[in-house]
């Protein structure tokens, strides 16, 4: 398996807790800066959010998550679970 090797700290603060990468927990409330984030969140965003939390939690390349994502909507049942239990 592939693993990230870059800033792994800066991901955990955009994307929220991550314990597959580190143990560290990210400041809270006014030490953050440019908090000046505003508005509402595309439907774009949020699922290219989701996809980057799954990948950088189990560790996976895009590749390796897209193969895993097809094999679990092909196989019988609810489609999250028989993620989890093949990877």
């Amino acid at each position: 398996m592939s693993r990230y090797r870059g800033p792994r700290f800066k991901k955990i603060r955009r994307l929220g807790a991550l314990p597959g990468l580190t143990s560290k927990r990210p400041r809270t409330g006014s030490d953050l800066r440019n908090q000046s984030r505003s508005g509402k969140k595309s439907q774009y965003r949020i699922r290219l959010e989701e996809k980057q939390k799954l990948r950088f939690h189990y560790g996976l390349t895009e590749r390796q998550l897209l193969k895993y994502v097809r094999i679990a909507g092909k196989s019988e049942g609810v489609n999250r679970s028989s993620f989890i239990t093949i990877t």
